[in-house]
């Protein structure tokens, strides 16, 4: 079978972000006409793009055709691109879909396996012998550094394919997608907005006494009411709390906590609004905060502070991070999650769990093998449209806060989403 290469980001390719002058934006076209420089900039006969599990992670044929989730495309560099979808329920959504007068973005779907159809859509269009990029063979993101293509199906693939050459794309086109139109960053405005409206819903609730799982159900139901996506909330309490995750009664048979007098809610919050993603970070305290969780709660707001300030076209994915790491140090604190994220697609994340080993008493001795990670899974230059989640946590031992918010690289600098989450709130009790 042909061997995978990985193609190299050409200089100088990316188009503006813009439609041209005096015409109106048309959101389709202006993805296919970024796709179609990115092929040509390449030398690729076409793309073979295949479905990844997380499309809030990354999800080219989403991004391309605005359809079902999870779908396998051949998409020729000229001529008409193909769906290979998992069964007929996609393709009789799609037609429902046209009878009801609204848009689709694909017409030919057919039904069947992606290792067998592939190939022969390929042949078909008379891309059997020619330069292919490949989508999800490769770096993704930090949560698919190797890709989402399994070993069986990319030697079948290759078997139906012996006199194609086969490069992975992943990476580069990721950085095609992250390059977002005015269209969408309206959409993001959309989703940011949602994430605050349930930050403010869980601070109205909050109360001595409730339980955790009313909390997290009040966020997510706002989400939903205003016509998001919510596929999951990070949720944690206490004050006295040095971890990070989903509540662990999510995942295991177990009561969950009830809020007290004096206790702290944090969570990364996920409205995801016309399938683009927004990472919203947030903390409120009930009644006022203790002086130590203030202090942090000062130097996170300084940390997104900088970053705000350090996001702009020409800057690197690791200056922000390294921005953001300053006033941390210079505080002595240390963080448990990345400070910096990429999103749509989420491409990279900061360093984490910086100094956990030294500030947390016991973790070293009970979990020898557990350490931080210190800078991003993947460094590129920031441009005009790219999406981001400024999420700083700032922690003294087992205490600290998290703010946040969703911010945009525009061409004199940075576009803030959030207003509610970007500081620490307090609820009085």
């Amino acid at each position: 079978m042909p061997t995978p290469t990985i193609a190299g980001t050409t200089p100088g390719t990316a188009p503006a972000t813009g439609t041209p002058e005096g015409e109106p934006h048309d959101e389709r076209a202006f993805r296919m006409r970024r796709t179609q420089e990115f092929m040509d900039a390449h030398e690729l006969d076409g793309l073979l793009v295949f479905g990844a599990d997380r499309s809030d992670r990354y999800d080219a044929g989403q991004y391309l055709f605005r359809d079902r989730r999870y779908q396998h495309f051949v998409v020729p560099r000229h001529g008409e691109p193909t769906m290979v979808a998992f069964a007929a329920q996609v393709a009789a959504q799609h037609q429902l879909t046209r009878e009801r007068g609204l848009e689709t973005w694909i017409e030919d779907i057919r039904v069947g396996s992606a290792p067998e159809l592939l190939p022969r859509i390929a042949r078909e269009k008379q891309l059997g012998g020619g330069r292919l990029g490949v989508i999800g063979a490769g770096y993704g993101s930090p949560f698919y550094p190797g890709g989402w293509v399994s070993r069986s199906v990319w030697d079948a693939i290759g078997e139906g394919l012996p006199d194609a050459t086969l490069l992975d794309v992943t990476r580069d086109y990721g950085l095609v997608m992250a390059r977002r139109s005015d269209e969408d960053l309206e959409h993001i405005a959309t989703a940011a907005a949602a994430g605050d409206a349930a930050v403010e819903a869980m601070m109205a609730l909050a109360a001595p006494g409730l339980d955790e799982t009313e909390l997290y159900a009040e966020g997510v139901a706002t989400m939903l009411r205003k016509g998001m996506r919510v596929t999951w909330m990070l949720f944690q309490t206490g004050l006295d709390n040095y971890a990070w995750g989903e509540p662990t009664w999510l995942t295991r048979p177990e009561r969950a906590r009830r809020l007290e007098r004096s206790d702290m809610v944090w969570a990364e919050i996920f409205p995801n609004y016309a399938e683009l993603n927004t990472h919203v970070n947030m903390s409120f305290t009930l009644g006022t905060p203790p002086a130590e969780t203030l202090r942090c709660a000062e130097v996170a707001r300084a940390s997104y502070e900088a970053g705000v300030a350090a996001v702009r076209p020409g800057a690197s994915f690791a200056e922000v991070c390294a921005a953001m790491e300053v006033p941390l140090t210079e505080a002595g604190m240390w963080h448990l999650t990345p400070q910096f994220a990429s999103l749509n697609p989420l491409l990279s994340g900061g360093g984490s769990a910086l100094g956990i080993r030294d500030h947390v008493d016991s973790f070293a001795g009970a979990y020898p093998h557990a350490d931080g990670h210190p800078g991003p899974f993947f460094d590129f230059e920031i441009e005009p449209g790219m999406t981001f989640s400024l999420q700083p946590d700032a922690r003294l031992g087992r205490r600290g806060a998290i703010v946040g918010g969703v911010v945009a690289a525009t061409e004199s600098g940075c576009r803030e989403f959030n207003t509610v989450s970007t500081r620490l709130n307090s609820v009085e009790v």
